[in-house]
């Protein structure tokens, strides 16, 4: 009876411990398969309407991407709040990287931006932090082809003789274009009248069909629209010109002091994993390397600018420093 009982107590002692080593093997295997990243599908999360710059650019950096994580990289439009729906959803959203945000500089100020307007904002900067830049364009003032505006001075002229005659459309309010204005007035001296719209596209529309007069767009933008002859470009931002344009002069050229350009670039939620920042780093890097990436870019118009997260965070901070005094000037608490 004794020995049956030692028997049996060793019997039972042995399954215990097969037990106990597949419960070890088990929670260490589900540690390495949670380890492994990424192991399903990466949002890119585009704050604006299909069309815009920042959709553009997410669509063709999801491409390249996705050939360098070994999962589809799926290009989502969150949109609302000027850009702040779709960056509070990767901000306030699970940090394990399967969200990113591809932003501008719209984003970037928001949060001061709203502060200075006496509301609380939807996400602090602090909640985000900058992976890496991708393309960093000027912006062209344009008119309809048979507009009386022909060069720049005409337009300033008509705008400090007749303060708030000439309407311009925008994609939001304190989006680049309507940013863009306000540096552009500041500059000439001259005020002009903010229309809103939803989106870039709309926005081009009612140039076009004669409801503004002018507003600023994008290289893609513009590329997409020169062929057909429709609109005349009175100047490009920056100091340098640009070959799709390259008889139309800069706004330094005629004596204004604006450098404001219209980036993007992709940002992550702050407490990722350093590991997968690691990785979403590499890809990245990897991918706007590609020629797929280099020659889409160049196709669609945009400036391929690449800057890893500590020179892009320098770029931006220097970018967002000149706007936010803007923004100092022209907001109130509501």
């Amino acid at each position: 009876m004794f020995g049956e009982k030692l028997l049996v107590s060793g019997s039972k002692l042995k399954w215990s411990r097969v037990i106990l080593i597949g419960c070890l093997m088990s929670m260490v295997g589900g540690t390495i398969a949670q380890e492994r990243f990424p192991n399903r599908p990466v949002n890119l999360i585009v704050p604006f309407a299909p069309g815009g710059g920042n959709d553009l650019v997410a669509r063709i950096l999801s491409d390249s991407l996705g050939d360098q994580l070994k999962q589809p990289v799926i290009v989502v439009n969150k949109l609302g709040a000027g850009g702040a729906i779709g960056t509070s959803y990767v901000a306030k959203g699970p940090s394990d990287g399967y969200n990113l945000v591809v932003a501008n500089g719209a984003n970037v100020t928001y949060p001061e931006a709203e502060k200075l307007s006496g509301r609380k904002p939807l996400y602090e900067l602090s909640q985000i932090e900058p992976i890496a830049l991708l393309s960093n364009d000027p912006l062209f003032l344009v008119v309809k082809s048979d507009s009386p505006f022909k060069t720049l001075g005409d337009i300033v002229k008509a705008a400090q003789a007749k303060p708030n005659s000439i309407d311009y459309s925008s994609s939001g309010n304190l989006g680049p274009v309507h940013v863009a204005f306000e540096i552009f007035s500041e500059a000439s001296k001259a005020s002009f009248n903010h229309i809103q719209y939803k989106g870039v596209g709309p926005g081009l529309l009612a140039l076009m069909g004669g409801e503004v007069q002018t507003t600023f767009v994008n290289p893609a933008t513009l590329s997409s629209q020169l062929s057909s002859g429709r609109l005349r470009v009175l100047a490009v931002t920056g100091n340098q010109r640009q070959a799709m344009v390259p008889d139309v002069p800069t706004m330094s050229e005629l004596g204004l002091n604006m450098n404001y350009a219209l980036w993007t670039g992709v940002y992550i939620a702050v407490d990722t994993p350093p590991e997968v920042v690691r990785v979403l780093k590499t890809a990245i890097n990897q991918a706007t390397n590609s020629e797929k990436f280099k020659a889409s870019m160049k196709k669609a118009g945009f400036n391929q600018d690449y800057r890893d997260a500590p020179e892009f965070k320098r770029f931006a901070d220097e970018d967002s420093s000149q706007v936010v005094k803007i923004l100092q000037r022209i907001l109130k608490p509501s």
